[in-house]
């Protein structure tokens, strides 16, 4: 898919190209711009449109929310792709041990799954996020089919939970030129991360706790995984081992663990009591 996308984004470069340069010798009918100075052109643009799209910080197609305030100590545990069990339940079990509350993104396809496991998450006083039905890539999808994602999850989230999420997590973080909008006309705020420590990849127990430990500052999102996509068996067990050791690293070193929505709303009223 990533290929894929890729041709696309060369393909619009090159059209962009063409028609840039078509103008430019309408308007400067004498210039003569040489081939090497389209071709930087064309790679500029390439390279801006593939920013836009895979970076998940990047704001060309719209800010998203990726850091909370920098003089809070305070940050987010997040959990994307599941519910799974046995390790939603796991990690439920170890966050309520330390009395810390998260975000978890879900998949429409999973709660189908596990519906009781949403309502756990719900039931122990975590926020629950809107992650899409199918797992699929956004960038080359339509707004429809965007929001036929979204609201397909919405509803079994409400239905299960009694809750109607207020963030969205778009598959791997990409974005396209119209999902920021699409998001917002849904009700939700578009949400990535600070660091992935990608514990999908069961790098082992210690790798994720080192790159975990790494990412600690203040405001920071740190992105986990209680699921791996659509896959049916996952093996998170390395994060489940690897979580105390996190989050006891992080409350010893004086951080505060909250959702995402509680990292928004500390950050903004900052910003708030900054401009008064």
């Amino acid at each position: 898919m990533k290929f894929k996308i890729g041709l696309v984004i060369s393909g619009v470069s090159f059209l962009l190209t063409i028609f840039f340069f078509l103008i430019f010798k309408i308007v400067f009918p004498g210039l003569k711009i040489a081939l090497s100075y389209q071709l930087i052109f064309f790679l500029f643009l390439a390279g801006a449109l593939s920013w836009g799209v895979f970076d998940h910080k990047s704001p060309l197609f719209g800010h998203n929310f990726w850091r909370g305030s920098k003089k809070q100590p305070v940050m987010s545990l997040t959990f994307d792709d599941g519910p799974t069990e046995p390790y939603t339940s796991a990690i439920l079990r170890i966050l309520n041990q330390y009395r810390v509350k998260a975000t978890f993104f879900v998949l429409g396809q999973k709660v189908e799954l596990y519906p009781d496991s949403l309502k756990k998450i719900a039931a122990d006083g975590h926020e629950i996020g809107n992650h899409g039905y199918s797992h699929e890539v956004l960038p080359l999808k339509s707004p429809a089919k965007i929001r036929s994602e979204i609201k397909k999850t919405e509803k079994l989230i409400i239905s299960l939970s009694g809750q109607k999420p207020e963030l969205f997590r778009a598959p791997h973080g990409w974005k396209g030129p119209w999902l920021k909008k699409t998001v917002q006309k849904s009700g939700y705020e578009l949400v990535s991360w600070t660091t992935g420590v990608w514990d999908t990849d069961r790098p082992g127990e210690q790798v994720i706790i080192n790159r975990s430990l790494k990412a600690f500052k203040n405001g920071a999102i740190l992105l986990f995984h209680d699921g791996r996509g659509l896959e049916k068996n996952p093996d998170c067990h390395q994060l489940v081992a690897a979580l105390p050791v996190i989050i006891e690293s992080a409350l010893s070193q004086g951080y505060r663990l909250e959702t995402i929505s509680r990292l928004i709303e500390i950050s903004r009223l900052k910003l708030g009591s900054h401009l008064e």
